[in-house]
């Protein structure tokens, strides 16, 4: 499990140094371990390590630009199947603000 959260943290801090290069390092260890343990309440430790540490660490990163949890986007995309992450995120993050989500228009023939 401790070897798991580094692999993910270890994937995050590479690609978020071109992004910001003045990370704080603990504050994003810290945060990375509350995401994930998170979503061990959800799922097993076999299942992190099966959807591995990078997809992990970019569902991570893509939930929290939404202010949502790992476990909050997993469990709605066991509902209703993987897909992409930003849209699963604005869905989830308009259902608990309580709004719902822009659809595009669906025109119809009406006879």
């Amino acid at each position: 499990m401790h070897d798991f959260d580094h692999k993910v943290f270890r994937y995050t801090i590479q690609f978020s140094r071109d992004l910001t290069p003045d990370v704080d390092r603990a504050a994003l260890l810290s945060g990375i371990k509350r995401q994930l343990d998170a979503a061990r309440q959800v799922v097993t430790e076999e299942t992190l390590e099966r959807i591995g540490h990078a997809q992990l660490a970019v569902m991570i990163n893509t939930a929290s630009r939404f202010n949502l949890s790992l476990d909050d986007v997993m469990m709605e995309a066991f509902h209703r199947g993987m897909h992409p992450m930003p849209p699963l995120c604005t869905d989830v993050a308009a259902a608990k603000s309580g709004r719902s989500p822009a659809l595009k228009p669906r025109l119809q023939i009406v006879k």
